[in-house]
């Protein structure tokens, strides 16, 4: 173990200044021609760029105004098709307002009861009779093929 070598002091270990008198005027002067000139500050050089930082300011610009342009134009998209859907689906109801306008002309011009009477009375036509008729269902499918001749019974 090291020894320590350090002296020690007993009581105060700052050093005593004693108190001078007021001189006045002529201590002052005296007292700041006997200061140490202060060493000149060095003149302050041009600071210099660092291109890295420059580089990467420049890239984080163009990034952040690349993604502008890019949210702009697919807000302009988003606007845009928003008003086409508005003027397709008027279109739409418009068409759909002809369409059953002209289905209930077409309604009307059909007398039904003229039909009948024409089929039952000229044509000979009658009502089918319940042995007359045979009922299907399919499990697969809506549609029956048929595969062969139908009986005339």
């Amino acid at each position: 173990m090291a020894r320590q070598t350090t002296p020690y002091v007993y009581g105060s270990a700052a050093t005593r200044w004693e108190a001078q008198p007021y001189q006045g005027d002529e201590y002052e002067r005296r007292r700041q021609r006997q200061q140490r000139p202060r060493p000149q500050a060095k003149p302050k050089q041009k600071a210099k760029i660092d291109r890295v930082a420059v580089l990467l300011t420049c890239l984080t610009f163009l990034a952040v105004m690349t993604a502008g342009i890019v949210y702009l134009r697919l807000q302009f998209q988003s606007t845009y098709l928003n008003k086409s859907v508005v003027n397709l689906q008027s279109e739409v109801v418009e068409m759909e307002k002809e369409n059953a306008a002209a289905e209930k002309e077409l309604d009307n011009a059909v007398d039904l009861t003229a039909i009948y009477n024409k089929a039952t009375k000229e044509l000979g036509m009658v009502a089918a009779r319940e042995d007359q008729i045979d009922t299907y269902e399919s499990r697969k499918s809506t549609q029956v093929r048929t595969h062969g001749d139908i009986p005339a019974e």
